[in-house]
């Protein structure tokens, strides 16, 4: 329950943040007003994921992921032994390509540990998983490299990894989702 009430507060504050965001969130809301546990995988009406824009320079780390055949960030589910959402961007950075080394942008020490972005988007249903098509409410942070580290694949889940420029991603990438992050990383991180 403290989860769920400290979701809430979190969503409350980014919507101070980006008041123009509030409809876009409604389902979100209403599932968190409803008690719905979103912390579960198999809540298809929607659960909680986390990714992580980790960012070298003007590049961004861009994976290919194996079961949705997209080129997307690192992100994940949160999984027990998440404290927060931003635990569960760390983690996934380390399990996908094997990168330890990042620095929380400053930005989110100064607003409170927000996302950067929250964005509900659909998953198509994977029978390898057991998983009908379903709803991810996805907590966006944004991450620096420390130090060069070599890439390491979880190759289950990712089947390559690259550093793209910003300006490369806005103009071929199409996923509307990403490039609406990298407009907001312009604007307020870099």
């Amino acid at each position: 329950m403290e989860q769920h009430l400290k979701t809430i507060a979190q969503i409350d504050q980014y919507l101070k943040l980006f008041p123009e965001e509030e409809q876009r969130l409604t389902h979100l809301k209403n599932q968190l007003q409803n008690s719905e546990n979103l912390w579960t995988r198999k809540n298809f009406n929607g659960h909680l994921t986390a990714s992580a824009y980790v960012l070298r320079g003007d590049e961004l780390l861009m994976i290919h992921h194996v079961n949705l055949n997209k080129r997307l960030v690192p992100g994940g589910h949160w999984e027990n032994g998440d404290n927060e959402l931003l635990d569960t961007a760390k983690r996934e950075v380390l399990e996908e390509t094997g990168i330890s080394h990042i620095r929380l942008a400053d930005w989110h020490l100064k607003n409170q540990l927000l996302p950067i972005d929250i964005d509900t988007h659909p998953i198509p249903e994977n029978p390898k998983k057991q998983e009908d098509v379903h709803v991810h409410h996805d907590f966006r942070y944004v991450f620096f490299l420390d130090q060069g580290q070599d890439i390491s694949l979880q190759l289950e889940e990712v089947s390559s990894a690259e550093w793209k420029k910003l300006s490369e991603i806005t103009k071929e990438n199409g996923n509307s989702g990403i490039e609406k992050v990298i407009e907001k990383i312009q604007h307020f991180i870099l």
